[in-house]
């Protein structure tokens, strides 16, 4: 098995109501449990943040992001055989609809 990340990509959840919130975490408690060991972590990122360029650079910006219209919302990583099963994950995702999901292989995983 490969590992993979998934990295949600959007302008947030802000505009969902507290009822509509709880119905995507519903959502998002329900997939966890159904990919069992594939899933392996993931978490929601604040809005806030820092962009360095250089060792010599003091922070660029007081935000994770330059010049984007979209924040880096949050992560899963999953496991997957190979990159067909990672997108079909991700496709399988409640937070598709409201982030757009970029799929990555991790290129060497963690060695235990």
């Amino acid at each position: 098995m490969k590992e993979f990340l998934l990295i949600l990509k959007g302008d947030g959840m802000n505009h969902l109501s507290p009822d509509e919130l709880q119905n995507v975490f519903g959502q998002y408690k329900a997939w966890v449990g159904e990919l069992g060991a594939k899933y392996l972590d993931g978490q929601r990122l604040e809005e806030n943040g820092a962009l360095l360029n250089n060792k010599e650079d003091d922070i660029l910006t007081d935000g994770p992001f330059l010049e984007s219209k979209e924040i880096i919302a949050g992560f899963f990583l999953i496991q997957a055989k190979d990159q067909e099963e990672a997108n079909q994950i991700a496709a399988s995702s409640p937070h598709l609809g409201l982030y757009r999901i970029e799929v990555r292989p991790i290129a060497f995983p963690k060695m235990n």
